[in-house]
C-alpha cells in the first residue's frame, strides 16, 4: 500500500512539474509572438506597402457594426485602393448614387508617418474620390492592431477597427 501511495505521489509531482514547465513555455511563446508581430509591423510600415483589413465600423451616429465581408484599404505605389462601407450623413452627394463614398482608387497626397505611443505609428494621408477630399488617419499599435479615422469634406466622420497586414499576393 505504501508503495502504491509513494508511486502515485511521485507521478502527481512529475505531472505538476511538467505543467509548470508548459506554463513558462506558453509565456515565452506569447512573448515570441509579440516580438514577431512587432517586427513584422515595423517592416510593413517601412516598406510603405500594406493592407488594412477592417473588422468593425464605428459611425459617428448609430451603433457600431461588425463587418462580415472583407473590407480593406490597400496602400501601394503611392496609391490608395479603398473598399470600405459607409454609414452616416452626407452633406453633399450625387443624386441617385448608391455607391459607397469610401470605395475608390486614388493617388495619395501629403503622406506622413510618425512614431506613436508604445512603439506604434500614426499614418496620415489625403486622397480624392469622385468629388470629395478624404483624410485618412491610421493609429497602428506595435503588433499591427489598427484604428482608422476617416474625415471627409462632404460626409460625417467615421472610424474603423482592424489589423495591418502585408499585402496578399494574388495567385
Amino acid at each position: 500500500m505504501k508503495k502504491i501511495l509513494l508511486l502515485s505521489f511521485l507521478i502527481i509531482s512529475i505531472v505538476a512539474v511538467q505543467a509548470q514547465d508548459q506554463r513558462l513555455s506558453k509565456k515565452e511563446k506569447k512573448a515570441q509572438r509579440k516580438a514577431m508581430l512587432t517586427e513584422q509591423t515595423k517592416e510593413i510600415i517601412e516598406a510603405n506597402t500594406w493592407q488594412f483589413d477592417a473588422i468593425r465600423m464605428l459611425p459617428t451616429t448609430g451603433k457600431a457594426r461588425n463587418l462580415t465581408t472583407n473590407y480593406s484599404v490597400v496602400l501601394k505605389d503611392n496609391e490608395v485602393d479603398s473598399y470600405l462601407p459607409y454609414f452616416g450623413r452626407a452633406y453633399s452627394a450625387d443624386y441617385g448614387s448608391s455607391d459607397s463614398p469610401m470605395t475608390f482608387k486614388s493617388k495619395i497626397e501629403d503622406l506622413s508617418v510618425e512614431d506613436g505611443k508604445k512603439g506604434g505609428y500614426i499614418i496620415k494621408f489625403t486622397a480624392k474620390n469622385k468629388n470629395d477630399r478624404v483624410d485618412f488617419t491610421f493609429s497602428v499599435g506595435s503588433t499591427g492592431s489598427t484604428s482608422l479615422s476617416v474625415s471627409s469634406t462632404n460626409r460625417q466622420h467615421i472610424s474603423y477597427q482592424g489589423d495591418l497586414i502585408p499585402i496578399e499576393e494574388k495567385k
